[in-house]
Order: C-alpha cells, then structure tokens, then sequence
C-alpha cells in the first residue's frame, strides 16, 4: 500500500450555497460548455456540428488566459522536426508523469491543427507560405508558431467570430457558473448566476467544463484576476475526481506593473537571445543548469528565486538589449509598448522580472475524450487534467491542449448527447446529484469566516498561497496554510458573485495545499526543501475526490507495463 493511502480524506460541502435559491429561470440544451477561452471555444465549434450549444461565460469572450497568452502554440512542421521530437520533449519536462498517449495525441494533431487554423484566419507569422517559427525552452527544434507576442487574442478572435456565426451556438455572457446538479451521480447541467443576480438552471444532456485555471490565488500572477480554480471546486464538489493539483507552475519573467498586477514577459524573448542578470548585471543561470536561460520553466524559476535570496533583491533583470527597438517593435510589439508605458525602454534597459504563478498543470481527472469521472460532465483546458504536462508543462503546449482537447471533449459530449457512446470513460468515483439537504449549512468558524470576507479576502488568500504554496514548499509551511484555509468560507452565506467566488476560491486553494503536502518528494513545478529528491516512488498520480481519501494512481505506461506483465505471466 502506498503511503499515500493512509491519509485522511478532504471533505467539502456538496454545494457551494448555504441555502436555495428562489426563484430560477429554466433554460434546455444539448451540449452545455462553461468557459469562452480556447478550450470552451474549441469544444464548441466541435459540438456544434453535431447539437445545439449554450455557451456561458464568466466575462467577455476575449477577457480570458487564453486571450492574454503571448509565445505562441508548439507544432512539429519544420523538415527537421517531428511530432516524436515533440512528445520527447514534452515527456521530458513533465518529470515522469505524462500520460505518453495523451502527449502523443496532442503532438501528432498539432500540424494539420495549425494549418487549419491558418485557413481560417489566424495571422500567424510567415514567409511566403512557411510558418516562422520561434523556439522557447525546453524545445529541442523551433516549433512556435505566433502571432506576433499576442497569439492568444488572434487565436480566440478567430474563434469568438466562427463562434457568434454559427446558428447552433448560444452565447450568453456574465454568467457565473455556481454549482452541478444532476440525479443518480449523473450530471445534467449548471445552477448560474447572472451579472444582475438572476439565477438559472441549464439543462443539458452533456456539460463541458472550461473554465480555465487557478494562478491569481497567488496574487502576483501571468493570469486574469478571475483565474481561482472556481470551476475546480465546482466538479469537486459534485463529485468529480481532480488530480496533479500540486503543480503549479510559476512562468520565471513577469513584470510587475505599478497597479501591483503581473504582465508577463514572454518565452519567447528568452528564445532569442534574451539573458538573466542579477541587479548587479551578473549572468547566472549557467551555474544552474547548462541550458541556461532555455531551460524548463521551474528550472529557470527556482534559478531566479535562488538569485534573488542570495542578492538580497525582489528581482532580477532581463536584458534583451541586444535587439534593436525596430526588431522588438516587430517581434515583440506589446511587450514592447507595455514596458514603454511602465517607464522602461527595453531596447536600452534590462527589464526588472520575478516569478509568478502561472500555469497549473492539474485539475479536473479526464480521459483523452474529455470525459470526467461524473458521467455525462467533460472538461478541457487548464481546469482539465489530461495527463499532457505531468509535473510541469514545456512552453506553448498550453493552447495547443486547448485546442486539441477542447475539440475532443466537444465531439464527445455530442457523441454522448446523440447515443453513439455509452457514456464517460473514467471510473465513477462518487458523483452524485445536487438535492435540498446538500444546502445544509456546516459546522464552521463563523467568526472568521465574516473577518476574512471583510478584511479582503483575496489579499488574505494571496499573501498565504505566495508564503506557504509557493515555489518552495515545506511541510510546517503547508501545514500552515491548510490551518489558515480552515478558516475561509466553505459555502456562500450571502448569494452573491464575491462571496460564491471566495468559497470556491478556498476550495481550490485546498486542493492544491492538501496534494502539495502529500507528494513528499521534489518533481517538476513541485519543490518541497524538505524532500529535495526526486523519487521514483511518487512517480504516481495523486487523485482527490469529494468525501474520499487520496489515492496514488499510477502513470498510464506504468499501468499498461504492469498489465503486460500480468498477462505474459499469468
């Protein structure tokens, strides 16, 4: 039995309301998808061709990580590339906990993928009919494709358009998904809150989840203010499992604005030529790792951290002024007007960076079809783990996830929706309907629960991710963290927008304390000063579920190993 097993289980309320609502307005679907990023686009258009759609979103279609997404999307289409080139090297990043098929999917798509996108109408950069292409770390071959430094809005411009044009697509914009609901551990559709506080009930026959991930728990952040993993505590509180939660991944350049925000630097600019120098001026990430600036991101992350505590400094610098201002107007024209609007002339001075939270490599439990652990509820995109990134996801293999399994979970669902499968493909593990006595309030700390809701919550639960979840863990330290999160809300006791979102919030940040303090080893995004080693013995999957306790789950090419031996042996 693997240590893991003998932990306590995480409980959560089934709802994310302490009590009903009243009165709701009824709405019926065939594919429900919650998110207008990349993913909830992508399954979309897919699920489109086969049913009618109801697409909600949060905020405005472009207001999303995918819109904000600078370096670019990974494709093996150079002669000297291929799509194993580019499944060794995404295995490699991922620290041994890949899934290679999932990996192998994402790579072997992505060619034809990027050249259908160019059809319809993303920009990306060429000469004559060749796809310029960029490199970031730790690629082996230049497989970028981009759009400039703004990749992520001419691709979910392109979307959004095919999208609004389509006759079997619904869009319907400020809805916050609130809770699941369905009957005998089935999903069958979304509980939402409108921005003027009406509330909804969506039927659908199948829900893709698309909501994108958790990196503005952290405060400074690469990602929308709204990045808090609600839609990971939504599927966790109907019963769906959720894995990887502990790698999260801090991208190792981003500027902070003098609002406070994160901007990030992109990939890319390390990918030509761009150095890290102390505020000394003093080159120092080959002392960490030969590759230097072009190695992993949680490399080049924790190399940057170790800078800034062994100089004293809150950051370091990135010089790029090797490039001329008519080079980085070109190649980097909105990095290059947000550091001239911050006061910084990039093409003269070095640019002041530090890590911040990212990308996180886990979240809801799917199969390579998108389809999750509560039947009839799919996901894709950050909020999904497909078992691509493992530890640690290589650059610019995040839109391209979006895209290839944001299609997949589309053309799933309508499946499901048209009878051609019989249902998800994951084991149920303990979903179950939303009924009245799921409202029932919990014991809870309701004296600090009122002081962190007043006090500003997202400063509290920001301050606390950063000292204690961060990029370098300890057990006292989590352990911390999660007596700290005991006290956040965990339901909603007014039904409004912020304090939904403050529970969730906690949630999320649960579930990604509670798996960091079980992985007792070091992998990839994941670093515990107490168990710096990597070990083979945690090359396993930790998957939590609502009411149960952890388990370890096993890489899929060690579980098929493990079969093969079973079957040849007897």
């Amino acid at each position: 039995m693997h240590p893991l097993l003998r932990r306590e289980r995480m409980d959560a309320p089934r709802s994310v309301l302490v009590a009903p609502p009243g009165q709701l307005r009824r709405h019926a679907t065939e594919i429900l998808v919650v998110g207008g990023g990349a993913a909830g686009l992508a399954a979309a258009l897919r699920a489109a061709a086969h049913a009618e759609v109801i697409l909600l979103s949060r905020t405005t279609l472009l207001e999303n990580n995918s819109a904000w997404a600078q370096g670019g999307i990974a494709a093996a289409l150079d002669a000297q590339d291929s799509p194993p080139a580019h499944v060794e090297d995404t295995l490699i990043a991922g620290a041994g906990l890949s899934d290679p098929l999932a990996v192998e999917a994402l790579a072997w798509e992505a060619p034809a993928l990027m050249r259908e996108l160019a059809a319809l109408g993303v920009p990306f950069e060429r000469s004559d009919e060749t796809f310029i292409l960029g490199l970031e770390g730790g690629h082996s071959r230049r497989r970028i494709v981009h759009v400039g430094d703004a990749t992520g809005l001419a691709l979910t411009s392109a979307l959004t358009a095919h999208a609004r044009a389509n006759p079997r697509i619904r869009i319907l914009e400020g809805y916050q998904a609130v809770d699941l609901f369905g009957d005998d551990g089935r999903c069958a559709g979304v509980l939402a809150r409108d921005d003027a506080g009406e509330w909804h009930r969506f039927d659908a026959a199948a829900t893709v989840l698309a909501t994108g991930g958790a990196g503005a728990l952290y405060g400074l952040t690469s990602n929308q203010p709204g990045a808090l993993g609600e839609g990971i505590a939504l599927a966790y509180r109907a019963g769906a499992e959720v894995a990887d939660m502990e790698f999260v991944q801090f991208h190792p350049t981003v500027l902070r604005t003098r609002s406070g925000h994160g901007f990030l630097i992109s990939e890319a600019v390390r990918g030509e030529g761009a150095r890290l120098l102390t505020r000394a001026g003093d080159r120092f990430m080959p002392a960490y790792d030969p590759r230097g600036e072009l190695a992993p991101r949680d490399v080049v992350a924790r190399g940057i951290f170790a800078a800034m505590r062994r100089t004293g400094a809150d950051h370091v610098l990135l010089d790029l002024t090797h490039l001329s201002e008519q080079a980085l107007r070109r190649r980097f024209p909105t990095i290059y007007a947000r550091c001239r609007a911050e006061g910084i002339d990039p093409s003269a001075d070095p640019i002041p960076v530090a890590p911040a939270a990212h990308y996180l490599m886990g979240g809801i439990r799917t199969d390579l079809h998108g389809a999750t652990s509560m039947p009839g509820l799919y996901a894709a995109g950050e909020c999904a783990c497909t078992g691509v990134h493992g530890a640690n996801r290589l650059a610019s293999n995040s839109l391209l996830e979006c895209l290839v399994f944001g299609r997949r979970a589309g053309a799933t669902a309508a499946d499901l929706r048209n009878g051609k499968i019989a249902d998800s493909r994951l084991v149920l593990s303990g979903a179950e309907g939303l009924q009245l006595a799921d409202y029932q309030q919990p014991e809870l700390n309701l004296q600090s629960t009122i002081y962190n809701l007043q006090f500003n919550w997202r400063d509290e639960l920001a301050c606390l991710m950063r000292s204690h979840a961060g990029l370098l863990r300890t057990a006292d330290g989590l352990a911390t963290a999660l007596a700290r999160l005991a006290a956040f809300p965990a339901q909603a006791h007014e039904p409004t927008a912020d304090a939904i979102t403050a529970a969730n919030a906690g949630l999320a940040a649960r579930l990604i304390v509670t798996s960091a303090l079980l992985r007792e080893e070091s992998r990839g995004a994941h670093f515990r000063a107490d168990f710096p080693q990597t070990d083979d013995a945690w090359r396993v999957h930790i998957v939590l579920a609502r009411g149960q306790r952890a388990r370890a789950v096993e890489t899929v090419a060690e579980a098929e190993a493990a079969n093969a031996a079973t079957a040849a042996f007897g």
